[in-house]
């Protein structure tokens, strides 16, 4: 096994070391794989440290929105319904 000192600059502060151990066999670096879960667990890691509250007023205030963007969208497809039957009579 060996150590690999890696310096990198970081945009505010000063230059820092970070040391990275890798497993090297054969002269090449082993990567671990990283265990990947499940999208539903992700979610439920997520909203487990969510507020409840919190989350259902964004959701409403969400709703809010959409409702009130949607609405001229749906007026002009009416008027435009509207223009075409007296258009077409």
């Amino acid at each position: 096994m060996s150590v690999i000192t890696v310096r990198r600059t970081v945009i505010k502060g000063t230059p820092r070391e970070t040391s990275i151990k890798r497993k090297v066999i054969n002269g090449t670096a082993k990567k671990a794989s990283p265990i990947r879960g499940s999208f539903r667990d992700l979610t439920r890691r997520y909203f487990a440290g969510e507020n409840r509250l919190e989350f259902v007023i964004e959701a409403l205030f969400f709703a809010i929105i959409v409702a009130i963007s949607a609405w001229p969208i749906l007026a002009a497809a009416g008027a435009l319904q509207e223009f075409f039957q007296r258009a077409l009579t």
